[in-house]
């Protein structure tokens, strides 16, 4: 399932309003420290003003870098952004949007819902674009026109989208990135 390219060029890539809310008012409620929230302003998310409806991507991927030193200092990178994007998934759900996107997601079990997943991608950011291949009942892959430079992030984004899917034992591994694209297999445990 291929979708027509957007062709943003990476200048001009942005994150909507509600992936910025999902983490920052809902995911990591109650560990935003006066020192992170200040960080976050001078990088360019002020959370004592109403949110932007749009978000550079070098932005954003700095505000990720941030709340990993500062939320999660004393463990190792991955593990950091990895627990940034289980809290990020659990507080997406907490938005107006995400709330309506976890419940259909809940519905459609976990194969329909990985199917569901480059339109779903396609309403966090003005450029994503995402190829995905059937590889067997409980695999799939999923290629991006991106890369983050976040280790383990998106592998947990992934498993816990899956796993609000209501798929078992869901397992995210990257298998490609060459710095502009990155590919992810997408298994979990077929109920028989």
């Amino acid at each position: 399932m291929t979708h027509r390219p957007r062709s943003v060029p990476p200048e001009q890539r942005q994150v909507y309003v509600q992936v910025v809310e999902g983490l920052l008012q809902h995911g990591l409620k109650g560990q935003v420290s006066p020192r992170l929230r200040e960080r976050l302003r001078h990088a360019g998310v002020d959370l004592d003003r109403p949110l932007l409806p749009l978000y550079p991507v070098p932005v954003w991927t700095r505000c990720l870098e941030i709340i990993v030193e500062e939320v999660y200092p004393d463990v190792p990178r991955v593990e950091g952004y990895t627990r940034l994007a289980r809290a990020h998934v659990e507080g997406y759900g907490a938005t107006l949007l995400g709330r309506a996107v976890m419940g259909v997601m809940r519905v459609l079990g976990p194969r329909r819902m990985v199917q569901r997943l480059p339109e779903v991608l396609r309403g966090t950011d003005n450029y994503t674009e995402v190829t995905l291949v059937e590889r067997g009942p409980a695999h799939f892959e999923l290629s991006l026109n991106s890369s983050l430079g976040a280790p383990g992030y998106v592998e947990a984004l992934f498993e816990g989208l899956l796993a609000s899917g209501g798929a078992k034992a869901p397992s995210v591994t990257k298998v490609h990135d060459d710095g502009d694209s990155s590919t992810y297999a997408l298994t979990w445990i077929q109920d028989p």
